[in-house]
Formats: C-alpha cells, sequence, structure tokens
C-alpha cells in the first residue's frame, strides 16, 4: 500500500481553526484536486463533482471549530466529502442515470484514492476503533452486523442464520449502526466506507 503524506501541518490546521483565510487557502490547494478525484470516483459526473468539492470546502470553513474534537484531519474531510457526495445521490436517486450509480462505481478506483490518502497505519487504526467498538455492540447486535457487512449476506438469509425475523434483524442493525454513529462520530462515514470497499 501506498504511504500517504501529509500535505498540511498542524500549525496550518490550527491556524485554519482560528479562521486564518490564508491558512484555508492552503488546505484548498492542498487537497482540492484530491477530494474532486474523491468525489468524481463517487459522482462520476464531473459538474456533480465540481459542486460538490465547492460544497465540502465551504463546509469545511463554516465547521471548522469542530475539528478541535477530532484525531486527524484527513479522515474529517474525507468523511465530509463522502457524506456530501452521498447525500447528492439521495437527492437524484430518482433520476435515471443516478439509478444504476452502484453497479457503475469503480469500486477500484474509489479504494485507490483511499489508499493515497491515507496511511497504511491511519487505515489500520481506523479499522481497530471499529473493530472495538464492534465488539462493544450486544451480542445479537453485533452478530447481525458482521453477518451483514462482513459476510454479504441479505437481511432474509441472516434472519434464516439467526432464527429470527426479518424485522428484528433490522432492528439490531438499525441500532448497531446508531451506536457506531455516535461512538465514531466524524470518523463513521469513512469507516463504514472502508467496511463496503475492503471486506
Amino acid at each position: 500500500m501506498k504511504i500517504a503524506k501529509k500535505l498540511v501541518d498542524e500549525a496550518t490546521i490550527n491556524q485554519f481553526i482560528a479562521g486564518d483565510v490564508k491558512a484555508f487557502d492552503a488546505i484548498f490547494e492542498a487537497y482540492n484536486a484530491k477530494l474532486e478525484n474523491f468525489a468524481y470516483s463517487i459522482l462520476k459526473n464531473e459538474s456533480d463533482t465540481e459542486e460538490t468539492v465547492q460544497e465540502i470546502f465551504v463546509k469545511l470553513w463554516e465547521k471548522r471549530t469542530s475539528l478541535k474534537q477530532t484525531s486527524s484531519f484527513e479522515s474529517y474531510l474525507f468523511s465530509v466529502a463522502y457524506n456530501t457526495s452521498m447525500t447528492l445521490i439521495r437527492k437524484r436517486s430518482k433520476e435515471k442515470h443516478y439509478l444504476e450509480y452502484l453497479e457503475n462505481v469503480n469500486t477500484d478506483s474509489l479504494i485507490n484514492v483511499l489508499e493515497s490518502e491515507f496511511t497504511e497505519e491511519e487505515l489500520q487504526q481506523l479499522q481497530q476503533r471499529l473493530n472495538k467498538h464492534i465488539e462493544a455492540l450486544p451480542a445479537k447486535q453485533q452478530e447481525a452486523f458482521k453477518l451483514k457487512h462482513f459476510d454479504r449476506l441479505s437481511y432474509q438469509e441472516i434472519a434464516t442464520s439467526m432464527n429470527i425475523s426479518k424485522n428484528t434483524v433490522e432492528n439490531h442493525i438499525v441500532k448497531a449502526h446508531k451506536y457506531l454513529r455516535e461512538s465514531l462520530k466524524k470518523d463513521y462515514f469513512i469507516v463504514m466506507l472502508l467496511v463496503s470497499l475492503l471486506n
């Protein structure tokens, strides 16, 4: 795996959090092209990519003080990028060319983008955090989550395997995601993206 190089230092990030416009410009210059590649690997549309990246930087500026509570700037940034891209897809889900999105997306290119933006150590740390929180889930939620996301079983297949109803399976998984979202906070979306791509 390629080892990613930090594009901005802690001093620049701290200046940005404090509202320094020059620091924001430095972050924009460092990450604009990489965010475009990331968003395009999801959206597969140039105009949507341009619009999404602009929105990402607007959100980053507006919510910059929340960076004080995050341990990884890159993780936070790409979580915002993923969430913003998926919001646009959901918004346009009724349009014909977006209905086929999941079939057309090139997962290999998306994995390559992620691996170029995070060091191997960072990816391992995210996976370890996820594993730690999964192990903290109640037994039934943990089993349902693993069968869904690691073994790729359908809700009905999970229900059969666990000898419970399909509705109970869905309830277990919803509760598991709620716990993980609250526990992982800003890293939740990027971690779940990694789960969906790498398992």
